[in-house]
Order: structure tokens, then C-alpha cells, then sequence
């Protein structure tokens, strides 16, 4: 059976790979676009993070709570204008 510290570090690992992935989506589909969004690229950024955000689990873990709203915050503030 598995420790508690190693699900934590587990869980913690998972997270921080899909904090890149959600990074890297922004990045990807939308950094080319600053300042010419259209209602489907808002469409697109809002969906992307609401489904990020619904789906990942922190286990009530206070610590990746706080880095994954450090991480949210971020990418809310650099797509200000595509998301709601």
C-alpha cells in the first residue's frame, strides 16, 4: 500500500504537469493572437478552463490549491481579454 507523502508527491507531480499542459494550450493557440480574439477563441479559452478546472483534483491538499490558483490567476491575467 502506498504512503500518504507518496500520493501527495503523486499528486503533486500530476498537477504540475497539467498546469504545463494548460500553460502550454494558452500559449500555443492564442500567443500569436494577442489583441485579435474572436468570440470562438473566447469561446475556446473559457471551455479549455472550465474543463481544466472541473476535472482536476487536489485531494484538498492546501499547497497545490494555492500553486494551481498562482497558476490560474497567471494565465487570467495574461488572457484577460479572452476569458470572462
Amino acid at each position: 500500500m502506498m504512503s500518504i507523502s507518496k500520493i501527495d508527491e503523486i499528486l503533486e507531480e500530476n498537477l504540475v504537469i497539467d498546469l504545463e499542459w494548460l500553460k502550454e494550450d494558452f500559449e500555443i493557440l492564442f500567443d500569436s493572437k494577442m489583441g485579435i480574439h474572436t468570440e470562438m477563441d473566447k469561446k475556446i479559452a473559457n471551455d479549455i478552463l472550465d474543463y481544466f478546472l472541473e476535472n482536476i483534483d487536489v485531494d484538498g491538499d492546501i499547497g497545490l490549491l494555492n500553486f494551481l490558483d498562482e497558476v490560474v490567476d497567471n494565465i487570467e491575467k495574461k488572457y484577460s481579454l479572452l476569458l470572462k
